[in-house]
């Protein structure tokens, strides 16, 4: 599978299907976390974030994650990469897991400058789906059946 993940994070970053394939993952944070994407409503109470970042372009078939061992957690932490592409944000978005703070942190990395940079530090669980929704979702609607198929099979 030819990998594209954000340049900043190249080498410690896995490439995966929807679903994810949850034996492969070692640390719990990562699997709360996938488990939150597939879960949490978007802000218009109609999608989950899964659905909502398929809006925004995420490829099914190429999800890529970051997995932690437990006792790394803090000096690393368990993520979820999505290359999008909206009228919003063409590049990348990450939701770092923050454990130690029991909140999540987002970064872009948009496709024309090609840095990473975080753009919101400390996002509790009850305002991540409003926060993503605000940076990629342009109201295009892309998911279709054979996606939710896809995802909800699992």
């Amino acid at each position: 599978m030819n990998t594209v993940v954000s340049q900043a994070e190249e080498t410690a970053f896995v490439a995966a299907k929807i679903p994810i394939d949850r034996t492969q993952i070692a640390s719990a944070a990562l699997l709360h976390l996938v488990e939150l994407v597939e879960v949490l409503r978007a802000p218009d109470g109609q999608r989950t974030l899964w659905q909502l970042l398929v809006d925004a372009g995420a490829d099914i078939d190429h999800i890529v994650y970051r997995d932690v061992p437990e006792e790394l957690l803090g000096s690393r932490d368990a993520a979820l990469q999505f290359k999008v592409d909206t009228s919003k944000l063409k590049g990348f978005l990450v939701i770092e897991d923050n454990p130690l703070d029991r909140c999540f942190r987002l970064l872009v990395q948009d496709e024309e400058t090609g840095f990473l940079k975080t753009v919101a530090d400390r996002v509790f669980l009850k305002k991540l789906p409003e926060r993503i929704a605000a940076l990629i979702d342009d109201g295009t609607r892309r998911w279709d059946d054979a996606v939710g198929h896809a995802i909800l099979q699992d």
